[in-house]
């Protein structure tokens, strides 16, 4: 089971996620990806994998792929909670992929 819990905050979305993500429940964060940055127009956005215990899909190819998409829009993609999950799903963090300690350092890199 997947929770997905948004918070908008001093323009940047937080997208805090809870529990499990697996093939079954991806398509859900994909679309809760789509509605901010495509239908919305979120230019920064924090995904937050602090309290997610497993993964068991292939998650790099989406990150990869709204990452992308918020650069274009000359926005930035956030992530924290990396090393509880992700460095087993061998995500890259890199300069389109920016690694935060927690929430609150993602305001030390957005000026709006």
């Amino acid at each position: 089971m997947l929770e997905i819990d948004t918070v908008y905050k001093r323009g940047i979305l937080f997208i805090r996620l809870y529990g499990v993500i697996n093939k079954n429940n991806i398509k859900e964060l994909d679309n809760a990806l789509e509605s901010a940055i495509d239908k919305v127009g979120i230019k920064y956005l924090l995904l937050n994998f602090e309290n997610v215990y497993y993964i068991n899909c292939n998650i790099s190819m989406l990150i990869d792929k709204w990452s992308k998409k918020l650069t274009y829009k000359n926005g930035k993609f956030f992530i924290c909670g990396y090393d509880n999950v992700l460095k087993n799903n061998f995500l890259e963090v890199n300069d389109v992929i920016l690694e935060m300690n927690d929430e609150f350092s993602v305001f030390s890199k957005v000026k709006i």
